[in-house]
């Protein structure tokens, strides 16, 4: 494995040095052997997985400082409470990845916390992460989870685990803000030259290589968001120190995939507002980066912050649009925004599931519309929908209009209930089902026959889960 630190040469300032505390009789279930090929890592090499499951510790291995916009509000000083980054992998392609370890136990950021994870929310990442690299979503990944005989309490007493994931980087919004909001102007420069170096050699460059970056920041951003909302997807923690500098979706926590079509759904249990509620999420998106863009008053005067953000409403409508453009088979162009406007309206009024509900038009032809006339009450609206839909459709003549939705529309989404009975069997022991789910949200847009029970809409017991903060 060859591991490097770039971050740790940033200094002290930056970060606090901390290592893995194993778990009590921690084992390691569940390995991403085509990640870590990709990564390079040999995970049948016994130094490597000393590594992985810190009873090798590494001199070199921290947790990070930041800040963070949580809910609205400022909290100048967070960091890794539970999280320690053990360096960086150079994968195959030449690109580096950070490894970081998630419930590894107590950091100087813990904030009276305990530092570790619970198996249900490490489960939950792990598959998440997985499903959403498979859908082409930019995320960080799992590499490797680990659970434990060591209780760990929180509503209840839980299974403590370990997740090994990946990202390109773990510097986020919050990195900024903190060196910013502290003062620390000499701290802020070497991050950004840091980031600029590592991360945006490209913008080195260009007449103005900070605003260059964050114009790149920017689009980055709205593209995963546009994405986020093209397959009903749901972050539930929307905070700036969420937020990957390079527009990877991080942090899952009460993130959740929209089953019966809602657009002011909330994912997270414990969004008593509704702040982060899927209809919110492009706004919040634009809020955080405004919130960035503060951090950097001074190194760009206030115009060009403006033109910088001026790039993410546009990006993000025109990614949108592409893609739920290829969800439908049809080009972008006017009729498409009162067709989606149409459907929206109707999905909501009949409670239709979102992902079902594209997957089954990705099978449907005019000769065959009782697949959706049969799901709904009102046939009537539905029909009408489906004669403008296949006037649009036709009047595009898109080739191979229904193999490219069937390639974007999956049949395999990570639904509540799915993870729930995954989780409850694990805790019992058994893995099976859990890696049966994997298998299929790792190639969402194949059939798997064998596995048609896992493409099945929620039942209604399903559909009332609750996804809280407390992991």
């Amino acid at each position: 494995m060859r591991l490097q630190h770039r971050f740790a040469q940033l200094g002290n300032e930056f970060s606090a040095h901390t290592h893995i505390q194993p778990l009590q009789e921690q084992r390691l279930v569940e390995i991403n052997k085509l990640h870590a090929q990709h990564l390079a890592i040999d995970v049948t090499d016994a130094q490597t997985l000393s590594i992985l499951s810190g009873e090798t510790t590494l001199s070199d291995s921290l947790s990070m400082v930041y800040a963070g916009h949580q809910f609205g509000g400022f909290t100048p000083q967070l960091g890794d409470g539970r999280g320690v980054l053990l360096g960086e992998v150079i994968a195959q392609d030449g690109s580096y990845h950070d490894l970081h370890v998630k419930g590894s136990g107590q950091t100087p950021f813990s904030r009276q916390g305990d530092g570790r994870a619970v198996l249900r929310s490490s489960i939950r990442e792990y598959l998440a992460s997985e499903a959403m690299a498979a859908l082409g979503i930019p995320t960080s990944r799992a590499l490797a989870l680990y659970d434990s005989q060591q209780a760990v309490y929180r509503e209840r007493p839980e299974i403590g685990a370990m997740l090994i994931r990946t990202a390109q980087t773990h510097i986020r919004f919050g990195h900024f803000e903190y060196f910013f909001a502290h003062k620390k102007t000499t701290e802020l420069q070497s991050l950004i030259d840091f980031t600029l170096e590592n991360h945006f050699p490209h913008c080195l460059n260009t007449e103005q290589p900070i605003k260059a970056m964050l114009i790149e920041v920017v689009e980055r951003t709205a593209r995963m968001i546009a994405k986020w909302q093209a397959v009903g997807f749901q972050h539930g923690v929307m905070n700036t120190d969420n937020f990957s500098i390079l527009g990877e979706t991080i942090d899952y926590g009460p993130f959740g995939f929209m089953e019966d079509f809602n657009d002011r759904w909330i994912s997270n249990h414990s969004d008593h507002d509704g702040r982060y509620a899927f209809h919110r999420q492009p706004g919040i998106g634009l809020w955080n980066l405004n919130c960035l863009m503060h951090a950097f008053s001074g190194h760009l005067t206030r115009d060009d912050l403006i033109e910088v953000l001026k790039h993410y409403e546009p990006c993000l409508q025109e990614h949108y649009d592409t893609l739920m453009a290829r969800k439908l088979g049809i080009k972008v162009d006017a009729s498409l925004e009162p067709l989606l406007e149409k459907l929206f309206a109707l999905l909501r009024r009949e409670k239709l599931d979102y992902s079902w509900f594209f997957r089954s038009l990705s099978h449907l032809t005019p000769n065959n519309p009782e697949l959706l006339l049969d799901e709904v009450i009102d046939r009537e609206a539905m029909s009408q929908w489906l004669d403008y839909y296949w006037s649009v459709r036709n009047k595009s003549q898109v080739a191979n209009a229904q193999h490219i939705m069937l390639c974007v529309n999956p049949k395999f989404v990570l639904r509540n209930y799915l993870a729930h009975e995954v989780i409850t069997a694990a805790e019992k022991g058994n893995y099976l089902p859990f890696r049966q789910l994997l298998a299929v949200l790792s190639s969402p847009f194949e059939e798997h026959p064998e596995s048609n029970s896992l493409a099945m809409r929620s039942p209604e017991w399903g559909k009332d889960l609750e996804v809280s903060c407390s992991s």
